[in-house]
């Protein structure tokens, strides 16, 4: 029986992670791989070891009234408010 393998992409996609995540977790060892032509491989049966039960949790898209938005142009008041030193009193909001 021939064993699932896949290349790099196909791994970011299936993790969930950045390109440099996952080869930081190559090097580390973190994530097992292989060498096969010259092309780094990871095992699928890896890949389901290293994500049990993974849950992708929806990130709510940033609307007008999220706070972040109010911090455009703090700290260059000019000495009006908001300024730097209100941003976390903007954030904790």
């Amino acid at each position: 029986m021939a064993e699932t393998l896949l290349t790099i992409g196909e791994t970011m996609q299936a993790l969930g992670v950045s390109r440099s995540t996952l080869w930081r977790r190559l090097r580390n060892g973190e994530l097992p791989s292989i060498t096969r032509g010259g092309r780094r491989l990871v095992r699928l049966k890896t890949i389901r070891r290293a994500t049990p039960g993974r849950v992708i949790r929806d990130i709510p898209p940033f609307t007008k009234g999220h706070p972040i938005f109010r911090l455009i142009g703090a700290g260059r008041g000019g000495g009006q408010s908001p300024g730097a030193r209100d941003k976390h009193a903007i954030l904790d909001t």
